[in-house]
């Protein structure tokens, strides 16, 4: 029985000799590409574009509108800086005997103030600070206000600076809604005028009972 050849490889080689438009394409090649195509991460860009985009705005509104509000606020309406001698201290050895102490100087910040409840519910004062940093300073020197009885004593001791006389801005006052007060504050630091004029930054700070507090710029 003869067995007759196969044709496959001539059909290779003929298959072979025809030009690229006349071959058989490879169909398993083209499925293989549609299911993996080389680039992947593509479809996903734009999606993730649109996600990053949306983030910012959401941040920005969060920012714009989650922000606290302020509950005052205070402005200022007169300032005068004053330097006095004050005693250092009582001589150890009675008075009229040697060793006396020098006075010091004494730099006497008298600030006239507005303060505004622009809040829908009533506050009370409850500290007025001041805080001045001074070059070479990491924070700055903080000082009280003055009581109502200590600057009493303070205007009658120099009747110079009557002008700045005004009722005091005392703690524990309370300021309606949409309300306002205005009064005096008076703080003390252990410097000369001169030093006083080369300080770096000087605030006051209002705080209140059941709010937030308020920060008054220094001239």
């Amino acid at each position: 029985m003869i067995t007759p050849e196969s044709s496959a490889p001539e059909t290779l080689q003929e298959e072979s000799s025809l030009p690229p438009s006349a071959r058989t394409p490879n169909v398993g090649a083209l499925e293989m590409d549609e299911i993996e195509p080389t680039e992947p991460w593509r479809p996903l860009v734009v999606p993730g574009i649109i996600v990053v985009i949306g983030l910012c705005i959401a941040w920005a509104f969060f920012a714009y509108f989650g922000r606290s509000k302020p509950d005052a606020s205070a402005s200022l309406l007169r300032q005068y800086v004053y330097q006095v001698q004050v005693d250092s201290g009582a001589s150890p050895q009675g008075p009229g005997m040697p060793g006396a102490l020098p006075e010091q100087d004494e730099t006497v910040v008298l600030v006239q103030a507005r303060v505004n409840n622009i809040s829908k519910y009533p506050l009370t004062l409850f500290d007025l600070v001041s805080d001045v940093k001074m070059p070479g300073q990491s924070s700055g020197d903080e000082s009280s206000a003055a009581l109502p009885e200590d600057i009493d004593r303070f205007m009658q001791r120099f009747p110079q600076l009557t002008a700045m006389n005004m009722a005091p801005l005392t703690r524990h006052t309370v300021i309606p809604p949409g309300g306002s007060v205005e009064g005096l504050m008076v703080f003390a630091y252990p410097w000369t005028k001169a030093q006083w004029t080369q300080r770096k930054s000087g605030q006051v700070i209002i705080s209140f009972q059941h709010g937030r507090s308020v920060a008054l710029p220094l001239q």
